[in-house]
């Protein structure tokens, strides 16, 4: 884990690269203050760290929170904290550079909450004991996510849940004979 050659007290998620050619490993909260001073633009003050959050289940869930600063706006990122690492939830939100800023946390935060209330998937047992998954309301939501066994076919995440493509094809096995759209959305977007 490299330390920000900034800050000296956050990990460096960032490699900067200036315009005199020297570079540097960095952490959100610092890119963010060069991002902005280079824009022009003031920051509400926000620490990057650990928030929780309860689900519909009455479970806690652990995310990082980071600010970003991009030249298309500002905006806040949420990403699980999952026992075994393994991708979980993740809700992010984007707004224009002169936004209110804290008012945008309140909205990341009403998403965050939103998405964890919301379920796609249901567990149910056949009468021979085996257990199944399958969509709930004959809706999914859910993101791409890398899949560190094979580069060239993405997982899907759903209800904070890792699927391969296969797992989810064994989820759809009852609508065969059916239509469907598929459409995507950025993670910034609501799609509710």
């Amino acid at each position: 884990m490299d330390i920000c050659e900034i800050c000296q007290k956050n990990q460096a998620s960032i490699h900067l690269t200036r315009d005199d050619g020297t570079a540097q490993e960095i952490c959100r909260d610092c890119f963010n203050v060069i991002s902005a001073k280079q824009m022009g633009i003031e920051l509400t003050p926000f620490k990057s760290g650990i928030y929780e959050y309860p689900g519909g289940n009455g479970k806690m869930y652990k995310f990082t929170v980071a600010k970003i600063v991009l030249p298309m706006g500002i905006g806040y990122e949420a990403t699980e904290i999952t026992n075994d690492n393994s991708p979980g939830y993740k809700v992010a939100i984007l707004d224009d550079l002169d936004c209110d800023q804290d008012y945008l946390f309140y909205k990341l935060e009403a998403k965050i909450k939103y998405t964890l209330s919301e379920k796609y998937l249901q567990t149910n047992t056949y009468p021979n004991g085996i257990k199944h998954t399958r969509l709930k309301e004959d809706e999914v939501v859910g993101r791409f996510e890398y899949n560190e066994t094979n580069d060239e076919i993405h997982n899907v995440v759903i209800d904070g849940k890792v699927f391969s493509w296969e797992q989810l094809g064994e989820m759809l096995n009852a609508y065969e004979g059916f239509q469907f759209k598929l459409k995507i959305y950025d993670i910034t977007e609501d799609i509710r």
